[in-house]
């Protein structure tokens, strides 16, 4: 049974080796890849701080430049990111694609929780880092107001778009198109929707401490995170349907 057990999991990861958001090389210490996705989420935060600061800077009088250069700097940093970190952690930077992979049993619970945790500090960070980084005038934070349905609706499909492009990626066995394909959605919502298609839980955390137009007060930090959710929840279910999977193998 033992053997039979390993040998499935070893067609699992052999399976897994030409998708993207998986890593390379699963026998990887899990430190180390716990580092690479706490690394590369500070590094996003960072920019998607910066990026903010720098279009209100740069364009104060004109919001529509604004909005796609901010969209342009976070969707390329992203990309960067997932290149550089992608071989070694999976390159998700996001926990709901981390729990997404536990519930489809591509994950264990141990290295989720390990990744979760890595994820939120490492946005956590990235967002004191830009504290210090960037000069800006006192944040006004985005509130949450009764008539917000249409801001906590475009959250939700925001998110539900970036999961089902990460997972219909991951497994159609394109890797190449893995990066790109988030780094061109991630552009498009982020021009598009009217939430700023924050996207990621660990981002909307780092919103509450982090400084410019991009912070979040609590309570709509906390609805944004809970309608990313529900849109991740959905997307799963959709992309159980157009991409199921038949085997897979935790790692």
């Amino acid at each position: 049974m033992d053997a039979r057990i390993e040998r499935l999991m070893q067609e699992g990861r052999a399976r897994r080796a030409p998708t993207c958001f998986f890593e390379v090389d699963a026998e990887l210490s899990l430190s180390r890849r716990v580092l690479a996705e706490g690394l590369g989420s500070l590094l996003l935060m960072s920019v998607v701080s910066g990026a903010s600061i720098a279009g209100s800077q740069l364009f104060a009088a004109d919001s529509g430049f604004k909005v796609i250069v901010g969209g342009l700097a976070i969707s390329g940093a992203l990309l960067g990111l997932i290149f550089t970190f992608g071989a070694v952690s999976g390159g998700h930077f996001n926990p709901l694609i981390t729990v997404l992979q536990w519930a489809a049993r591509e994950r264990s619970a141990r290295c989720t929780l390990w990744y979760v945790g890595a994820q939120i500090s490492g946005a956590l960070c990235g967002a004191g880092l830009a504290r210090f980084i960037f000069v800006a005038p006192p944040a006004v934070p985005k509130v949450l107001l009764e008539n917000s349905s249409s801001l906590l609706l475009s959250e939700m499909t925001a998110t539900a778009g970036l999961m089902i492009v990460v997972f219909g990626c991951a497994r159609s066995g394109r890797r190449d198109t893995g990066p790109i394909a988030v780094a061109a959605w991630l552009l498009a919502s982020i021009i598009v929707m009217p939430s700023g298609s924050y996207a990621n839980p660990a981002v909307s955390l780092g919103a509450l401490v982090s400084t410019g137009p991009v912070v979040l007060s609590p309570a709509l930090a906390i609805a944004y995170v809970l309608v990313e959710v529900v849109g991740a929840v959905a997307a799963f279910g959709l992309i159980s349907v157009t991409h199921p999977l038949r085997n897979s193998a935790r790692i």
